[in-house]
């Protein structure tokens, strides 16, 4: 009769283990099932919606920023200035630093925002103008429009539009129209040479205002 009894409980035992097995292997596989049709969240895009979304404008033109990455030195009455472009944020933004006798005198950033190249920039002038950029025919070019600005108020001479011409991958002339100053309007042009990477800045004595030449190297 124990003998019974026992072999009964065992058998119920098997039984249940059997169950707890078949349910644990049930869930996991659901768990997988969920995991790989887990929705993602709420407007934030796929890796297939990132990689299907047409190519802006704007994105264009900050790709044609993005090659001019590197120092670029013009002569001016004051000295050599010096451009210097890098990437930040992952490399979704470029920022470009304006330096002239070891000093740093305004820095421009350039963003992409709806499908059009924006650009801020903090000026001498102790304004900040904000550009967009708008579409050329001649692909060599970048055409930044004003947009507004802060500080205008107190400090009316500000850069109002700039054009830059690239010419090739060593050569950069920009042009920058000038409001609010003392002239109702100027313009003022520059020629850039880009600097080979470990080379020095260049003697002022080399670089004739308005035309460029080669850096010396180190």
């Amino acid at each position: 009769m124990r003998t019974f009894a026992t072999r009964t409980r065992l058998c119920a035992v098997s039984i249940f283990v059997l169950i707890g097995a078949s349910l644990a292997q049930g869930g996991t596989a659901d768990h997988a099932a969920g995991a790989s049709t887990m929705p993602t969240m709420p407007g934030m895009p796929s890796a297939a919606d990132a990689a299907a979304a047409p190519e802006t404008q704007g994105q264009i033109l900050l790709e044609r920023v993005k090659g001019l990455e590197g120092k670029w030195d013009a002569q001016t009455k004051m000295g050599v200035l010096t451009d210097i472009f890098k990437p930040f944020a992952l490399g979704t933004n470029m920022l470009m630093e304006e330096w002239i006798n070891g000093k740093q005198i305004t820095s421009t950033i350039f963003y992409v925002v709806n499908g059009e190249l924006r650009a801020d920039h903090y000026c001498d002038f102790l304004n900040q103008p904000r550009y967009t950029a708008v579409p050329s025919v001649d692909p060599s070019v970048l055409d930044f429009e004003f947009r507004e600005a802060t500080n205008l108020d107190t400090h009316p001479t500000h850069f109002h539009t700039a054009k830059w011409t690239v010419v090739d991958s060593t050569h950069l002339n920009q042009e920058w129209l000038i409001l609010g100053g003392k002239k109702p309007v100027s313009q003022i042009q520059m020629q850039f040479t880009k600097r080979a990477d470990g080379a020095l800045a260049p003697d002022p004595t080399q670089l004739a205002a308005g035309t460029p030449v080669p850096p010396k190297n180190p």
